[in-house]
């Protein structure tokens, strides 16, 4: 296999790499949005996540555009974006049975309920629309 062959592999709509640019904005973004947030002591999710949504919608829109050759449309930017929630959610959801699985017994945390989870689907919702949204917002203008 030659590096031409790898540089076509796609996954949906954009090119494979597309998708990893994505993940080194969501770390990134995560990150930043934690030290932003420890500064003001509020220990709480919304600033990490929603950086690191607003990164990968940069990432997204920029370096998708450059890599297709042109600024990806609304509906390419949405599937784009459900393919990328769909592979998160892929990652998260063996890593919290995990979390949950190998706590001890004896622990008193209770493990997540249905409304645990309809909370995390919902903001997963959230995100992906808000993504999608942005990488719109975001998308170089044709010239």
């Amino acid at each position: 296999m030659d590096i031409a062959e790898v540089e076509r592999i796609e996954l949906g709509s954009v090119h494979i790499v597309v998708y990893g640019a994505m993940l080194g904005a969501t770390v990134a973004g995560q990150l930043a949005g934690i030290m932003i947030d420890s500064t003001f002591a509020s220990r709480n999710l919304l600033v990490p996540c929603a950086l690191s949504v607003a990164l990968e919608a940069a990432v997204a829109a920029r370096y998708g555009a450059a890599r297709a050759g042109q600024p990806l449309s609304a509906a390419r930017s949405a599937r784009v974006s459900v393919c990328y929630s769909a592979m998160l959610l892929a990652v998260s959801v063996p890593l919290a049975a995990w979390i949950i699985a190998s706590r001890p017994v004896s622990s008193a945390h209770p493990s997540w309920t249905l409304v645990d989870v309809a909370l995390a689907l919902g903001a997963l919702a959230v995100a992906t629309a808000a993504r999608t949204g942005l990488m719109v917002v975001l998308a170089p203008r044709r010239r």
